[in-house]
Order: C-alpha cells, then structure tokens, then sequence
C-alpha cells in the first residue's frame, strides 16, 4: 500500500474494517494466545538467559522427570550438524555421519549450567558425555554461550575455546555452541558466527523449536511434560513487554511454533489493510517517540518496497552491457562497483554519490555512521566487507530500493552519467 492508499480510507471503511478484525475467529483465537501469560513472565524471567538455560539442561538431560531419555540429546546433536558450517564438517565427519543416520549410544550424560572456569568466567551450558559410534567409545564436549538478548562481551567464547583446547587430556572431542534468538532468516545469511572465536556452530531457538520441541510434542508423553514444553513455547513466543527489566530488549519474539505461524500468516492475510493503516498512523503520528516511529517506517517501506515487482536490471555503459539481470535491491552497489571499477569516482562525483539519498538513505555510509534501525531492516550489509573504498575509508551502499525510488534513481544517474543506462526486464 502507498501513502495514498492509506490517505483515502475513510472513517466508514476503518471502522467497517475493525469490525471484521473482531469478529474474526483467527483474531480471537491469537488475542487468546497473547493476553494470557506464561508462567515464566509471570515470574518475570522470560528473557533471562539462565532461566533458557535452565530449562534445555532439563530437557536434554536423558534421566529427567520428562521421560524421554535420549531423545533430546540426539535431537540437539541433530541441531549442531544442520547449523554446522564446512570446516566443521570436516572436523567432527565421523560424529556428524553418525548423528545424521542415528547409529550412535550415549551414556554418562551430565550436563551442568553456569560451569564456573576459574580466572576464564562461566560457561552457560555445560554438557560431556559418552558416546559410541563408528566401532568406538569417544567423549564428548558441548559447551554452548547462549546470548538471549545480550551480545558476547570479552570475548567469552575466544576464552572458552582457548581454556578447552589447552588441557592436557587431548582425548575429548569438543563441541562449540553460540546460541541466540535471531531469526531463522537472518541465521541463513550469515557469512560467520557473530562470536569472536569463529570454531563455534551458531545456531537459533527457532531451530530447537522446529527440531527439537515440536517433534517431542507429536511423541506420545505425559500431559506434564506436554504443559511444560507448551509453556516454554508460549514465553518465547510473547513478545517482551515494559515490564520486563530494561537491559532485555522490548519487543523481543525468540521463536514461534508452526501452529502459531500458521494462525499469524491467516490473520496478517485477513487484516493486512486494517493492520498497514494502523502502522501508518503510527509512522506519521508526531506524539509518537521518534525511534517508534522510524521503526514503523523502515518496516513499512520494507513490506512496500518488497511486494510485487520483480523487475530485473541491466546497466550498460557506454553501450555495452556490463551488469545483466540484477535484482533491484542491487541497483545502488552495482552502479557504484562500475563506476568504480570504470575509473570514474572522482571527488566531486564522490561527493554526489555520498549526499544521494534517493532510496530514503544515504546512498554510502560508514559503518560507525549507522543507526540501529538501519542495521536491524538490513539497509546496509555491515556484517561484511566495505562495499567501496575512498580515500582509505570504507563505505557501504544502501539496498533500500522500491517500486519507485529506484526508477528515480535511474533518471538521477544517467543524468549524471550520461554514458550509463538501464534496461528494465519485467
């Protein structure tokens, strides 16, 4: 929807659209779900990294009231391998092979939270245990930072694997674990962990709920153990509220489960034009806080900006074709990368380029320069390496490109640069 379509909605059609937002079964259903509160944010601990912790040491613990046995450790094992990247592949391939066909034993399981390591600091979950696989007996190590709403400080996990990799026993095989509640999106389009010490496999709470709770939930258990796994599925679902202390970030949702997933995505279809309005005029309320209404916006121009057009790009230039069938959210680094690689980046086209703000950002920006919002809607790729270096700077490019901007900056640039033009495939 376009500034527009949200300017020519009447009173009656806003009102008529409420009515059918509260009359509609998935809505009641969700509001169901959302006003009633777990139990560990009544006790206020539902963003508290030792109370998670906590409670995947009882789950994954093979002599624990839920029944399960090893289930749960094989199923987190599982977790480690898909998360995995190559080198580590390579590492554990016996381990990982084995994990993957389920031809593995594991006794002596003991796991322990908050492992104090003296003069090194605490690791959040601690797990050893035996296990058999591929004809032999090997002992293992899982050590896992697990990072709900802070980031690593210190380098804690540069520590942990220095101290491990140090002891004298060399007859341990160790697994490193970074933990976090970043979206299984956002966990795709990593190039490395977001730790310092970059031997850890990072992996997400979305993962434990697709891999690991929700296979337990279509087991045959105990109505306990159902209760339990359905109310750590609820606290993580919740977004984080005020109340909550104020180092745990606001708004917060660590995981959904597939039947909340399912209820979300039929709500969003049946009220997309009541819940945009909504957003809409909290975007351009001037009451509102300024970041409210930043993040309202960035998300509004991301959901805009996102839908419909998949137009493909081709610059050229001085006629001949240089970049062919470009995705749109490209159009700023590839016109950039050629007019770099081409030689033409002078001062005062520099200058040009670092004021352009067409996609509603600074077309270039230093990494220090960014804000959270930015970072947060991936208008800038700082977890990589400086798209363009200008005097021994290193500046990134916007990808915040729509429907409409990117045509404008088409017309801006080929007027700047004459000997450019774009061909529109769509």
């Amino acid at each position: 929807m376009k500034k527009e379509d949200f300017d020519e909605l009447s009173i009656s059609n806003i009102r008529n659209e409420i009515i059918k937002f509260k009359n509609d079964v998935v809505s009641q259903k969700l509001d169901k779900y959302y006003s009633s509160k777990s139990y560990s944010e009544i006790l206020g601990v539902s963003r508290r990294e030792l109370s998670h912790s906590n409670f995947i040491a009882w789950l994954l613990n093979d002599q624990e009231s839920h029944n399960l046995s090893s289930y749960p450790i094989k199923k987190f094992l599982e977790i480690l391998v898909i998360s995995s990247k190559y080198k580590q592949q390579v590492k554990h391939k016996e381990l990982f092979d084995s994990i993957i066909i389920d031809d593995l034993k594991i006794e002596n399981l003991e796991i322990i939270t908050e492992r104090v390591i003296k003069n090194v600091g605490r690791v959040d979950l601690y797990i050893e245990a035996k296990v058999f696989y591929a004809n032999r007996l090997q002992k293992l190590r899982i050590i896992i930072e697990n990072k709900v709403s802070t980031k690593e400080h210190s380098d804690q996990t540069t520590k942990y694997y220095n101290y491990y990799e140090n002891l004298q026993d060399k007859s341990w095989e160790n697994l490193y674990v970074f933990l976090t509640p970043i979206s299984g999106l956002e966990l795709s389009e990593l190039t490395e962990v977001e730790c310092s010490c970059k031997e850890y496999i990072q992996t997400n709470y979305q993962n434990l709920v697709d891999y690991l709770l929700e296979p337990i939930l279509n087991k045959n258990i105990s109505d306990r153990t159902q209760n339990i796994i359905k109310e750590y599925l609820q606290a993580l679902s919740q977004p984080t509220q005020n109340d909550e202390d104020e180092e745990h970030k606001q708004g917060l949702i660590m995981a959904i489960g597939k039947e909340e997933r399912e209820l979300l995505t039929k709500f969003w279809d049946q009220n997309q034009k009541l819940i945009l309005s909504a957003l809409y005029a909290i975007s351009s309320d001037p009451e509102q806080e300024e970041d409210i209404r930043d993040n309202i916006s960035s998300a509004l121009q991301s959901i805009s900006s996102g839908t419909k057009d998949r137009s493909l790009l081709t610059i050229s230039y001085n006629g001949i074709k240089e970049v062919e069938k470009i995705k749109k959210s490209d159009i700023g680094y590839k016109t950039v990368e050629l007019l770099n690689e081409k030689g033409l980046i002078d001062s005062s086209l520099f200058n040009f380029l670092r004021k352009d703000k067409t996609c509603s950002f600074l077309l270039l920006k230093l990494k220090e320069e960014m804000t959270e919002t930015e970072i947060k809607y991936s208008k800038y790729r700082p977890k990589l390496e400086p798209e363009l270096f200008y005097e021994d700077k290193g500046y990134y490019i916007a990808r915040n490109w729509g429907k409409t901007n990117y045509k404008k900056f088409i017309d801006i640039m080929t007027k700047k640069v004459p000997l450019l033009s774009y061909e529109i495939h769509e």
